[in-house]
């Protein structure tokens, strides 16, 4: 099956293939065969050899679609893809896709599948992708991420974890809660939570600082109120140390016989409860400064990560589809 233009050596039967092949997920009747009278921008480069190598595999992936074979069908898409990036391709890929909730995947072949307007796909199938873009955007929300390159790092929900490529990622994503995790230099970062709404369209430069927990003084603070403290229960000691020997001198003045004076039989008392107090001082002033020590260590500065807003113009997005892949690239600037 195949059709050629005017004189041009370069084949549309892809194109035939796609607008003669009834697909059910679409819902909609074939169009005509797009009337052009030059070379297509997606069939510059390709030779014939190639066209004729992507038709089979195309029209295997047809077939298998037709049959709601989605996971064969999308590997003979992708099978003709290698040997000839066309839109009508990348449009059934996505159909594939849809069925296989790869909703980021089947975004960005979408966006592919009209880069080169209605001609390639027809009316139909390109309003079709286009309400469908229009509703992934409304109904999803787009992550931008970039990051060092020696960072390795994970973007985490409660159905899937998906690592980051630092040089380009783009990525729609469920709205829902996610965690960053990275590890820079092998060291484990601490988890990053980041909240994602409908419609959210999120771009951050993943920048790795050193920070603190709390403010520098405070572990210092707590050490300092230890020590004091332990200082206080040192002086409430000697007294305590001070009234003792007093009254113990004054009995024995009185050959061992308590003395009359009531100040001096409540002198012994008092310096036990002094005692008392000036262990409990030392207690807890030690137990302040230890806590010190250890808040000193905990509050080190260690890398976090620090994720920095993208800028409109620092941030161009491109889909990509070729050589077996997808997805988007993104290109920025520092």
């Amino acid at each position: 099956m195949k059709t050629c233009m005017g004189g041009n050596t370069h084949c549309l039967g892809i194109a035939l293939a796609l607008l003669l092949s009834a697909l059910p997920a679409t819902a909609q009747q074939p169009g005509p065969v797009p009337s052009l009278t030059r070379e297509p921008a997606w069939a510059k480069n390709v030779s014939l050899e190639q066209q004729q190598a992507a038709v089979g595999p195309f029209e295997q992936g047809n077939t298998m679609l037709k049959e709601s074979l989605f996971i064969e069908a999308a590997k003979k898409y992708r099978e003709s893809l290698q040997h000839w990036d066309h839109p009508a391709t990348s449009y059934n890929l996505a159909l594939a896709m849809m069925n296989l909730d790869k909703p980021d995947e089947v975004y960005a072949l979408m966006n592919v599948s009209i880069a080169h307007g209605q001609a390639p796909l027809g009316p139909d199938r390109y309003q079709h992708a286009q309400k469908y873009i229009e509703r992934m955007e409304h109904d999803y929300a787009r992550m931008t991420l970039l990051c060092r390159t020696d960072t390795s790092v994970t973007l985490k929900s409660e159905i899937q974890h998906l690592p980051v490529s630092c040089q380009r990622f783009e990525r729609l994503l469920r709205p829902g809660p996610y965690l960053l995790s990275a590890t820079h230099d092998g060291y484990q970062l601490p988890d990053l939570k980041l909240d994602v709404e409908p419609g959210q369209k999120l771009g951050y430069r993943l920048e790795i600082e050193e920070q603190r927990r709390w403010a520098a003084w405070k572990p210092w603070a707590v050490m300092g109120a230890g020590a004091a403290l332990a200082v206080g229960g040192r002086l409430i000691h000697m007294k305590a140390r001070d009234d003792l020997r007093a009254f113990d001198a004054r009995v024995d003045e009185l050959g061992g016989w308590m003395p009359p004076d009531p100040q001096v039989v409540d002198a012994r008392p008092r310096a036990k409860t002094l005692q008392r107090v000036a262990a409990v001082s030392y207690a807890v002033g030690g137990a302040a400064v230890f806590t010190g020590v250890a808040l000193l260590y905990v509050n080190r500065l260690q890398p976090k990560l620090h994720p920095v807003p993208l800028g409109d113009n620092e941030l161009t997005v491109t889909p990509v589809v070729g050589g077996g892949q997808t997805g988007v690239q993104a290109s920025t600037q520092f």
